[in-house]
């Protein structure tokens, strides 16, 4: 028996669901992608069975962290909610056993910025090894998770103080699939860093006038100012600019000049920071995979006491 093999992490998203099995330091020795929430309803144990069969035949009874919307109402059981303000070191001390070995980190709601209730599932993992890994620090500072539902969380002294969620991605979704506004005969969208960038900058013109200028896409493309692959990398540009914008004014008295922590995907990640460095704030990006992991890893190192 391999004895490098000591935990299987998993982040198992809306869309997506990402096997690793991890060594004690938390390093991933392999890798496996499987089918996101959505497509796993109601069969989350026969596939994480499929998935992790052979590493259980070679390494043993490894206990396995999970995080996202495996815990959902949706998922594989609907594991609790920890109000917000909380140390994020408790959310590794609160999994939701959902059978022998096998447990889903609780997700995080709160009163938002807005007065209104708020919930994350995933994130609060991201923000758990970004902290244990010494990314974000004891002072008082915002954080971007960006994705289908973008957060913006406040941190304070090892605290996640309360966060704000935005739909900017599942509007881009919705907007490219199922309106006539970015693209027509089921083009498929494309990556246009020229058409980003024009929507950044319009981003940034009649701030808070965001359904106003939304037709633009349309339009433009009729009078022959932008070109038909570059309508859905505009539309990426003006929606993710709005978000920082309103973001940033939303969470003013947070930190009104300090650097902005962004956790996620590269690709989009870069794109966040494009848009902060539009509205003059500095950005530090973290890979959000590797994130998840170190916080399922904080997870596993708070438990395994408990289990031995």
């Amino acid at each position: 028996m391999n004895s490098a093999a000591a935990f299987i992490a998993v982040d198992w998203g809306t869309s997506n669901a990402r096997f690793a099995l991890c060594d004690h330091g938390g390093q991933a020795l392999e890798i496996r992608q499987g089918p996101g929430a959505v497509a796993s309803r109601g069969s989350f144990a026969g596939i994480f069975d499929a998935q992790t069969a052979g590493w259980r035949a070679t390494h043993g009874p490894l206990p396995a962290y999970l995080c996202g919307m495996v815990g959902s109402k949706a998922g594989w059981i609907e594991a609790p909610y920890l109000p917000a303000p909380c140390d994020l070191q408790a959310i590794a001390s609160a999994p939701a056993r959902v059978r022998d070995g096998v447990f889903v980190v609780p997700g995080v709601r709160c009163t938002n910025p807005l007065g209104a209730p708020d919930l994350m599932r995933g994130e609060e993992t991201q923000l758990l090894g970004a902290s244990c890994s010494g990314i974000l620090g004891e002072a008082l500072h915002i954080v971007c998770l960006p994705g289908t539902h973008t957060k913006w969380a406040t941190i304070s002294g090892g605290r996640l103080v309360d966060f704000l969620t935005t739909p900017t991605g599942e509007l881009f979704a919705a907007l490219c699939n199922h309106t006539v506004l970015v693209q027509d005969n089921g083009l498929p969208a494309t990556h246009s860093e020229a058409g980003f960038g024009r929507g950044l900058a319009q981003s940034a013109v009649h701030r808070g006038l965001l359904l106003h200028q939304l037709f633009q896409a349309r339009s433009l493309r009729l009078d022959g100012q932008l070109a038909h692959d570059g309508a859905a990398s505009w539309m990426s540009g003006l929606l993710i600019g709005a978000d920082v914008n309103g973001a940033l004014s939303v969470l003013a008295d947070r930190d009104p000049r300090g650097s902005v922590t962004i956790i996620g995907a590269p690709a989009l990640t870069a794109l966040y920071a494009r848009a902060l460095a539009q509205a003059g704030r500095e950005s530090v990006e973290v890979d959000g995979a590797t994130a998840t992991i170190a916080g399922l890893a904080q997870v596993f190192r708070q438990q395994e006491p408990q289990r031995s």
